[in-house]
C-alpha cells in the first residue's frame, strides 16, 4: 500500500513537471518572438531562457532531491533503529528462549531428581490434599502396603486401610492441620496383604506462598523389624539380667544382686545387719555324694533361710556353700532370736535322695553404720567374723568386734612381711637330728624352717598357717625344697651324711598342678638323688582328698622319694587309707609322746602303731621325745627312730653340719 502510495505522488510531479516545461516553452518561445524577429538576438534570448530553465530546474531538483534524500535519510534512519531494534528484541527472544529452555531443563532435571529421590527413599513419603486424597504416594510406600499408584493415587485412607486404621491417620491428620506444627509417633497398621506393621509416622502440613495450608505431608518408616529386635532385648535384658543377678541352685539371688543392694542400702542409710553364712564341711557333702547332691542340699538350705527369715530380709546364695542375709533391724537381740532358731533348724537332718544329712554353719555378722559404712567394709566386717566364729569350734555365729580387724591388719602385715622375707633371703633352714634309740647315731635329720624377721625368730606355728592360707606355702616350699636338696647333696658329697633328710611337704604344695614337675626340675638343678630325700606329709593332707593324694604318692615313689607320714594319729579314718598308701615310714605325734608313762590310752595308741607299722613293714619314728621315761618306753615296745630335745633341738645349717662331722 505505501509503495503504489508513493508512485502515484511520483507519477502526479512528472505530470506537473512536465506541464509546467510545455508551458514555458511555449510561453518563453511567444515572449521571445513578441520582442524581437532578430536571429541572432533571438539565438541569445533562447540560449538565456534555456539557461534560466536549467537553472529553475536544478534548483527544483535540488529542494526536491535534498528532501527526498532527506526524508530517505531518515527513513534509511529508522530502518536501521527499527532494524536494530528488531535484532536485539530478537536476540533477546532468543535468550529468553534460552533461559526459558535452561529452565525447564534445570527444572526437569530438579524435578526428576527429586522424584528419583522420592521414589528411591527407604522411607514412606506421601502427600494428601485437604479432602485427604493422595497426591503424592513414592514407590517405598507402594510397597508398604502392596499396592499400585493407580490403585492409591486420588484416593482417600478408606480405600486403603483398614477402618480403624483410617480412622486413626485421620485424627492425626486433623491434629497437624489444627495446630500446624508436625507430629511424630508410633502407628500398628494392618497393610493391604493383611499384615500388622509398626511404622513411625511424621507428618506435617503443605504451606503456599501465602502460608496457607494446601495439604498435608507425611514420612513414614517401618519399624516392624526394629520393635521386634527391641521386644527381644528387652527380653534377653530379663534373662540376662536373671543369669547375672540369680543364683541357678538355689534360684536366691547371687553375689552380685546382694552387692549392688548393700551399695544402695548404704546410700539410703537406714541401720540393718549383714550376716555372712557358711556351711561347715560342705566339701566332705560333695565328695561323698557328688555335686548334685549337694546342690540339692543348697537348695533345702536355702528353703531354711526363708522360713527363718521373713520377707523383708534380703536372702542370696554368695556362691559354692556361702549365703549372705540382709536383716533390715537395728535390734540385735533381734538378730540373736533369729540366729538362734537357724541353728535350731540346721541340728535337724536334711533327707536328700532318701538319705539323711547333718551339716552345721559358721556365721559372722556384722551391723551398718556401727561395723562398716560401706558395701566392701560390710562383707569385709562380717566375713571377718565368719572366720572368727570358724576359729572358735564351727556351728556357731559371731557379731564383729573391732579387734578382729586389729587381727586381720595383723594378717596382712604377716603375709605382707613373709612374702617380702623370701626375697630378702630372711628364711633358713634349721635341722633336728633322728636317732637310733639304742645306738644314739644319727641316722637322718628334718629340715625345719625359720623365719628371723628385724632380729627376731618367728615362731613357725605363727607364720605357717598364715602361708598355707594365704597360698605363700607353696612358694615358700618350693624354697625349702631347694634349700634341702642343696644341703643333702653338700652333705653327701662332704660324707658327713649316709642317709636321708626329711622335708616336708604341705596339702596345697602336694595337689598343686605343677607339683611334679617341680620336683623334677629341682632335682635336675641341684643334681641331688631322689633316693637321699624323704618327703613328709601330714595325715590330714591325704584325708582332704585320698584317690589324688594316693596318685600323687605312687608318682613320688617312682621317681625314688621316700615318703613318710607326719602327724600320725591325729587325723580321722587314718587306718582306712593305711593299706593303699604308698609310705616307708609314720612319724607319732609329740601328743601322744608327751609323759607317756603317766597317760595309759596314748600308751595303747602308741603301741598299736607301731605294732601295726611293723606288721605292714613300715618305719616307726616318735617326734617330740624329750625325756628318759619317754625313750625307754618307745624303746621297750620297739620304735625304730627317736627325734625330740633328748638328742637335739633343731640346729641351724653351721651347727649342725658340726654336729654330723663329730
Amino acid at each position: 500500500m505505501n509503495n503504489s502510495l508513493t508512485k502515484k505522488h511520483a507519477f502526479i510531479v512528472s505530470i506537473i513537471y512536465f506541464a509546467v516545461s510545455v508551458l514555458w516553452i511555449t510561453l518563453s518561445d511567444a515572449a521571445v518572438a513578441f520582442l524581437t524577429n532578430d536571429a541572432d538576438k533571438i539565438t541569445i534570448l533562447q540560449t538565456y531562457k534555456e539557461w534560466f530553465f536549467v537553472s529553475l530546474t536544478a534548483v527544483v531538483i535540488f529542494f526536491l532531491s535534498s528532501k527526498f534524500f532527506n526524508t530517505i535519510h531518515l527513513q534509511c534512519i529508522q530502518s536501521f533503529e527499527q532494524n536494530e531494534k528488531y535484532k536485539k528484541t530478537k536476540r533477546s527472544l532468543e535468550q529468553t528462549k534460552e533461559i526459558v529452555a535452561a529452565s525447564q531443563t534445570e527444572l526437569s532435571k530438579y524435578e526428576t531428581l527429586l522424584t528419583t529421590i522420592i521414589n528411591n527413599s527407604p522411607d514412606a513419603v506421601f502427600a494428601k490434599d485437604l479432602d485427604g486424597k493422595y497426591i503424592l504416594f513414592n514407590d517405598t510406600a507402594l510397597k508398604m502396603v502392596n499396592m499400585t499408584s493407580d490403585e492409591v493415587l486420588g484416593k482417600s485412607d478408606e480405600m486403603i486401610f483398614t477402618p480403624e486404621d483410617s480412622l486413626k491417620l485421620k485424627e492425626d491428620d486433623r491434629a497437624v492441620t489444627a495446630s500446624g506444627r508436625a507430629i511424630i509417633k508410633e502407628e500398628e497398621i494392618v497393610t493391604n496383604d493383611g499384615i500388622r506393621k509398626t511404622f513411625l509416622i511424621t507428618k506435617g502440613t503443605l504451606l503456599d506462598k501465602e502460608d496457607k495450608t494446601f495439604g498435608i505431608f507425611g514420612i513414614s518408616k517401618d519399624i516392624t523389624a526394629q520393635k521386634k529386635y527391641e521386644r527381644y532385648l528387652l527380653e534377653s535384658k530379663d534373662k540376662f539380667y536373671n543369669i547375672s543377678h540369680i543364683n541357678l541352685v538355689t534360684n536366691l539371688p547371687n553375689r552380685l544382686h546382694i552387692s549392688e543392694v548393700l551399695t544402695e542400702k548404704c546410700l539410703e542409710n537406714p541401720p540393718f545387719y549383714l550376716i555372712l553364712f557358711d556351711l561347715d564341711e560342705f566339701k566332705i557333702v560333695n565328695d561323698s555324694y557328688g555335686h548334685r547332691f549337694g546342690d540339692k542340699l543348697l537348695f533345702e538350705i536355702s528353703k531354711v533361710l526363708k522360713e527363718v527369715f521373713d520377707s523383708t530380709a534380703f536372702i542370696a546364695c554368695m556362691g559354692g556353700d556361702e549365703f549372705g542375709i540382709i536383716v533390715n533391724s537395728s535390734d540385735k537381740e533381734e538378730i540373736l532370736v533369729l540366729m538362734q532358731k537357724l541353728h535350731d533348724k540346721l541340728s535337724k537332718p536334711f533327707k536328700i535322695d532318701l538319705i539323711d544329712v547333718y551339716i552345721t554353719a559358721s556365721s559372722g555378722i556384722c551391723a551398718y553404720p556401727d561395723d562398716a559404712k560401706s558395701m566392701e567394709e560390710l562383707y569385709q566386717a562380717a566375713d571377718t567374723a565368719m572366720y572368727n566364729a570358724k576359729k572358735m569350734g564351727k556351728n556357731r555365729f559371731s557379731f564383729y568386734n573391732a579387734e578382729f580387724k586389729k587381727e586381720a591388719v595383723a594378717y596382712t602385715q604377716i603375709v605382707t612381711n613373709l612374702k617380702q622375707a623370701i626375697n630378702k633371703n630372711e628364711l633358713e633352714l634349721y635341722f633336728q637330728s633322728q636317732n637310733n634309740p639304742l645306738t644314739s647315731k644319727i641316722i637322718g635329720a628334718e629340715a625345719l624352717l625359720r623365719w628371723r624377721h628385724q632380729d627376731k625368730m618367728i615362731p613357725p606355728d605363727i607364720f605357717i598357717p598364715v602361708a598355707e592360707k594365704s597360698g605363700l606355702i607353696v612358694e615358700i616350699g618350693t624354697f625349702v625344697l631347694k634349700s634341702g636338696f642343696k644341703t643333702v647333696k653338700k652333705w653327701r658329697e662332704l660324707g658327713i651324711l649316709k642317709s636321708k633328710i626329711a622335708i616336708n611337704v604341705s596339702a596345697r604344695q602336694l595337689t598343686h598342678l605343677d607339683f611334679i614337675n617341680t620336683l623334677k626340675e629341682i632335682l635336675e638343678e641341684t643334681a641331688c638323688e631322689a633316693s637321699w630325700i624323704e618327703l613328709e606329709i601330714t595325715e590330714s593332707s591325704v584325708l582332704e582328698n585320698p584317690k589324688l593324694a594316693i596318685s600323687l604318692l605312687w608318682q613320688l615313689k617312682a621317681l625314688g622319694f621316700y615318703i613318710s607320714m607326719d602327724d600320725f594319729g591325729t587325723g580321722y579314718s587314718s587306718l582306712s587309707y593305711l593299706k593303699n598308701l604308698p609310705i616307708d615310714k609314720l612319724k607319732i605325734d609329740k601328743s601322744f609322746v608327751t609323759n607317756i608313762r603317766n597317760e595309759p590310752k596314748n600308751q595303747i595308741i602308741v603301741k598299736t602303731v607301731i605294732f601295726l607299722a611293723k606288721e605292714l613293714n613300715i618305719q616307726v619314728l616318735a617326734e617330740g621325745v624329750e625325756i628318759q621315761d619317754e625313750l625307754d618306753f618307745l624303746v621297750e615296745h620297739k620304735i625304730d627312730s627317736i627325734q625330740g630335745y633328748y638328742y637335739s633341738k633343731p640346729l641351724p645349717f653351721d651347727e649342725m653340719e658340726k654336729l654330723l662331722q663329730k
